[in-house]
């Protein structure tokens, strides 16, 4: 009897997940900014402006090699902001500073429903003054 391994969604469709990416740069020094503007050209990205870089098409694992890859080239004295969407949903930042990986993760902001009703009730009742003072 042939045994079956548990199917993981995720895992599974992760290559066809995609994200847009935008990288901003401020290298410490000449050789790790072209290193890493080199990196970043052969991983498909799009200089924008002068020291930021976008990927309208780049994998969760794609993404993690890169991150990687510019771990190598940096140095204490380079600074990097990744900005990420989506990612399980999410806006993502992560930020590469004095060696260190730091991240941010913002959820979609989504109004609760007690209290637009709160606030419909406020509007109610200021608008039943008005219409008694008349």
């Amino acid at each position: 009897m042939k045994q079956f391994q548990a199917f993981d969604k995720i895992q599974s469709l992760n290559y066809l997940i995609y994200m847009f990416v935008s990288i901003v740069l401020e290298p410490g020094s000449i050789d790790s900014a072209r290193n890493i503007f080199t990196l970043l050209g052969h991983m498909g990205f799009k200089k924008i402006q002068k020291s930021c870089w976008e990927n309208t098409s780049l994998s969760e694992t794609d993404l993690t090699s890169l991150k990687k890859e510019i771990d190598r080239y940096t140095d204490y004295y380079d600074n990097i902001r990744i900005y990420q969407f989506p990612l399980e949903g999410k806006f993502v930042i992560t930020e590469l500073k004095e060696k260190k990986w730091r991240r941010c993760v913002l959820n979609s902001a989504q109004p609760k429903a007690s209290g637009t009703s709160a606030a419909k009730t406020s509007a109610a009742k200021t608008a039943a003054k008005t219409a008694a003072k008349k």
